[in-house]
């Protein structure tokens, strides 16, 4: 798959959705799921039963009964649409201590990643969470994401 911010679907934290291989147009089969499972126990230190590896992502409404990975009600999710905008670089406090400890659980494991994946998992389960510098070119962006198109709406909570 190729790589573009241009084309990408962003979650509400920054997470690069479409590059996600959690993500629903990402899983092809239980080796998919499996692989998954596998990557996330060995570097962020928790299983995920690969029946459950199959994620709508944060922007799919609430009335459609998404799938999401992790968790049921993301507390970022919650305070974007609360505030009526598209992500947290929209925020006039980004990064707060909540978004803070976010992208941490990603970034803390970025140098131990490097040494124990290959450089496809590495690309496959890395990268895709690396939001930071996307989030903090907050006001520079112009784009055609779908994410950017989407208008919360109180349905969405």
């Amino acid at each position: 798959m190729e790589r573009s911010e241009i084309t990408g679907i962003r979650a509400r934290c920054g997470f690069l959705c479409s590059d996600c291989r959690a993500y629903k147009e990402n899983i092809h089969s239980d080796a998919d799921r499996e692989r998954l499972n596998v990557v996330f126990e060995k570097i962020y230190g928790y299983t995920i039963a690969p029946g459950n590896v199959n994620c709508d992502g944060c922007i799919e409404p609430d009335q459609n009964s998404p799938q999401r990975l992790g968790t049921k009600r993301c507390p970022i999710r919650d305070c974007v649409l609360e505030k009526g905008i598209v992500h947290c670089g929209r925020c006039d406090i980004f990064p707060c201590d909540l978004m803070e400890r976010h992208l941490a659980t990603v970034e803390t494991v970025v140098t131990k990643a490097r040494i124990m994946l290959t450089p496809e998992e590495y690309r496959d389960f890395v990268e895709p969470y690396l939001s930071r510098e996307y989030l903090s070119r907050k006001n520079d962006r112009i784009g055609v994401w779908r994410l950017l198109t989407f208008t919360p709406s109180p349905s969405h909570l």
